[in-house]
């Protein structure tokens, strides 16, 4: 037997992820449907002839790669008939559910609801999908969980990113078969009443922002109560943009959401806690133990409002607590294995999660580097207390360290970044985030009940100690962040890359444990290709020249790209608000490989500003010329206008250009205007709104 065959679930997962891969590639349902039925009924033959368990095998393996592709087929809404968009025009009227909680934005409520019924040329069809809202602020009143409303006006397309690698929200909210979006103002919708019916993911939220009142309510310090429900909770709607910063440069931002960290932290606490039931020697002490911690645990799930990285770990530690009260030889990578294979076969898009890989992976890394990590250092812990405690820090640093090299490739690929001081802050994060889910936990289960009798005391006392422990958890992380060259940013990885860096890893971990010379061939061999493609990126980088006008709603902002350095033109609104920055320039900044950037407002220039690069010649005129006539003798290759900073067309009579563009910051319906003027006069035009950046790639 292979020690592969050992995993049987890692086989069938694997299979299963080839499968919903290539999904895409294949005709859909009945394609998927046919090779299964076909799969599973020669396999049923081979095995009554009994030929060689490989080909079976092989066979079986094949049947789960079909299964993969039919339940991505199974499970697409859209496919399935009465979806919304079988009868949506612009016409149309849709009557939706709210559902899921309200989340609050600068300017509005964003909520996802589900169309119900759908009007249409006077005939009422009943139908399904979700769709997402953005109610206005001005709007009449705000959306609530299971309030239904009719919606007055059509629906629009979510649209593709319109900057060089932004962050693709029409694919992200596509995997959740979210295709269509609605900027609902006042008069837009009408509110059709309330649904009785309440489901028990209705229950967890309501559940979930009772706990998150009860937590804001004794802790008004917001730094406080937003890291305790952001990390017991699930609820990041109270934390702010320079603590988050400050957690990532510690290499702890995965404490701020509700993850299998979480879970596992819980389990063994109970383990510990429990452990006395457990140890009786008769059945129905072992059947209470296993009881008990399974009620809490799915407890602690429906607690969170039932988020998907808790429901993956709660079904992995309950498949463990299963499988040993039936008292079966587990194998911990198998149960890890089964439980993403339950979830996949749920949904298949989970897959496509961040969350979901990075997850899986630190679990895997956990499991496999951190005992090799451990006998690193070999003491007798026995030698006295101090000792004791030096290796309880080392089995921790081991743990982060297990974690990290599992997912560094992964966390590069997707954020760009990588935090160096993660093993000196990581203990410390590790014992106050555990301490501080304990006692905020224990906090949320007995507020109810003491607020009941009124034992007031005893919450304020244990609110103030969890204040207590958030503070030293924010100041363990604030601390890191200060400490100089705290976090590599603009780092860039490609699929091949990462491909070649998980091979490494593997090759590596097979030299520490077989010692064969094979491993050392094969790791240098990876290790050769992996530094020429970074030495053939690093040369393309160092030469590259580039200009991008981006598309900004309601702003401004050119990059201007020179080898490793940016410089960003913008208006001061834009270029201050990091978050906004970050949103739409980093993973560019990354992916082309920068290294130094700097800013300039256009407001500490003249508001008309001459560029020439390379071979182009750009005008941009940002703000309102009101009376002021441009002239030049100069033929631009673009006019770049934004607002409204031009009436018609006449106003640039001065000027000879050979086309126009009319930036992000111009409204749809003086785009509109304009684009039409230039259409009329023969003037070429485009609208950065709808046709996205203007890249210009110059070397």
């Amino acid at each position: 037997m292979t020690p592969f065959a050992r995993f049987p679930f890692l086989r069938y997962v694997i299979c299963l992820i080839v499968g919903i891969l290539l999904a895409p590639y294949f005709a859909g349902y009945w394609f998927g449907l046919l090779i299964s039925l076909t799969s599973l009924f020669v396999l049923y033959f081979f095995a009554y002839l009994k030929l060689p368990k490989y080909l079976t095998g092989l066979l079986g393996l094949l049947m789960m790669i079909s299964v993969g592709i039919l339940v991505v087929d199974i499970k697409r809404e859209i496919l399935l008939k009465n979806h919304y968009s079988d009868f949506t025009d612009t016409k149309a009227v849709h009557l939706v559910e709210i559902v899921e909680m309200v989340e609050e934005k600068t300017n509005s409520w964003k909520a996802i609801a589900e169309v119900k019924e759908v009007i249409k040329n006077d005939t009422i069809y009943s139908s399904h999908g979700k769709i997402l809202l953005y109610v206005d602020k001005k709007a009449e009143r705000k959306p609530e969980l299971r309030e239904k409303y009719w919606l007055v006006n059509h629906l629009q397309k979510i649209e593709a990113p319109k900057n060089p690698y932004e962050f693709d929200f029409q694919r992200y909210m596509a995997l959740q078969e979210i295709f269509d979006q609605q900027y609902v103002r006042k008069g837009d919708f009408v509110y059709a009443g309330k649904t009785e019916h309440k489901s028990v993911y209705c229950y967890a939220m309501l559940l979930n922002r009772y706990a998150d009142r009860a937590v804001v309510k004794s802790i008004p310090k917001k730094s406080v109560h937003g890291v305790v429900n952001a990390m017991v909770l699930g609820v990041r709607d109270e934390l702010d943009s320079p603590l988050m910063q400050a957690y990532s440069a510690a290499g702890a931002i995965h404490v701020l959401s509700v993850s299998g960290m979480h879970v596992g932290i819980i389990y063994q606490v109970l383990v510990i806690l429990l452990g006395f039931i457990k140890k009786r020697k008769s059945r129905w002490g072992q059947t209470t133990f296993v009881l008990v911690v399974l009620s809490l645990l799915w407890f602690y799930a429906f607690l969170t409002g039932l988020s998907s990285p808790v429901l993956r770990s709660t079904l992995m530690f309950s498949m463990v607590l299963i499988a040993e009260f039936i008292h079966k030889k587990q194998n911990t990578y198998n149960t890890v294995a089964f439980s993403a294979f339950v979830l996949l076969l749920w949904n298949p898009n989970f897959i496509f999660q961040v969350g979901f890989q990075l997850s899986y992976l630190a679990v895997l890394g956990m499991l496999f580097f951190q005992p090799l990590l451990v006998k690193l250092w070999i003491t007798d812990i026995h030698r006295g207390f101090h000792v004791r405690i030096l290796y309880w820090f080392w089995e921790l640093t081991c743990v982060s360290i297990a974690a990290q090299l599992a997912t560094f490739p992964l966390t590069v690929y997707y954020f760009h970044q990588f935090p160096l001081y993660f093993l000196l802050a990581n203990p410390f994060v590790i014992i106050f985030s555990t301490l501080v889910l304990c006692v905020g936990l224990f906090f949320i289960v007995i507020y109810p009940v003491f607020q009941l009798f009124k034992i007031n005391f005893v919450l304020d006392y244990l609110a103030k100690f969890l204040e207590f422990l958030t503070d030293l958890l924010n100041y363990s992380a604030k601390i890191t962040e200060k400490l100089p060259h705290s976090m590599m940013q603009f780092l860039h990885f490609s699929k091949l890359e990462v491909g070649l860096i998980f091979a490494l890893l593997i090759t590596f971990s097979a030299l520490w444990i077989t010692r064969s010379f094979v491993w050392i061939k094969s790791s240098v061999l990876l290790l050769i290709i992996l530094i020429l493609l970074q030495v053939e990126e690093q040369i393309n980088i160092s030469v590259q020249k580039q200009l991008v006008i981006h598309s900004i709603p309601k702003g401004h902002a050119i990059s201007v790209l020179d080898g490793t350095n940016a410089l960003i033109i913008g208006d001061s609104s834009f270029i201050e608000n990091k978050k906004e920055m970050g949103f739409r320039l980093s993973n560019y900044f990354s992916e082309r490989g920068v290294k130094d950037t700097l800013s300039e407002s256009l407001l500490k220039t003249n508001a008309i500003r001459e560029l020439t690069y390379q071979q182009y010649k750009l005008l941009y005129i940002p703000y309102r010329l009101n009376k002021q006539k441009v002239v030049s003798s100069t033929t631009f290759d673009w006019i770049i206008i934004g607002n409204k900073a031009i009436k018609k067309l006449e106003d640039l009579d001065g000027l000879k250009y050979k086309a126009l563009i009319l930036d992000g910051s111009c409204s749809e319906y003086y785009a509109q205007k304009i684009l039409k003027q230039s259409e009329q006069w023969g003037v070429k035009a485009e609208y950065l709104r709808q046709t996205g950046a203007k890249v210009l790639f110059v070397k």
